[in-house]
């Protein structure tokens, strides 16, 4: 599943929730599944405006290699789409020797290897 958005609000909700989860299951019932790394098996587009907050939140609740980038279309228009993707272009790398497209490329191709590369 891809979560758009960077997942909205998930990332800054994690905690809330999994404090919520532990206060109301029954400590006799098996523990509930944990609301922090949960979000940790999907994946996230960038679409809307990523940086300079959404990504580095989304970040304390996932690897790199769950994010790809998104552009919104075709409810965001060309000229917001454009800066957007200036704004990932100028954003600190997310591990040394990537950059945000080489990662999010790579990843979309791990995700769907049958697209062929352009």
């Amino acid at each position: 599943m891809i979560v758009p958005h960077c997942g909205g609000a998930i990332p800054v909700l994690a905690d809330r929730v999994g404090e919520f989860m532990r206060l109301f299951v029954p400590a006799q019932e098996a523990p509930p599944h944990d609301a922090v790394r949960q979000p940790g098996s999907l994946y996230y587009d960038m679409a809307g405006t990523a940086f300079p907050r959404q990504v580095p939140a989304l970040l304390n609740v996932v690897d790199p290699d769950r994010v790809l980038f998104g552009s919104d279309y075709c409810w965001t228009p060309a000229p917001l789409a454009d800066a957007h993707i200036t704004a990932i272009d100028a954003a600190a790398p997310p591990a040394e020797g990537t950059t945000w497209r080489s990662l999010t490329t790579a990843n979309a191709l791990r995700l769907f290897p049958r697209i062929p590369p352009r």
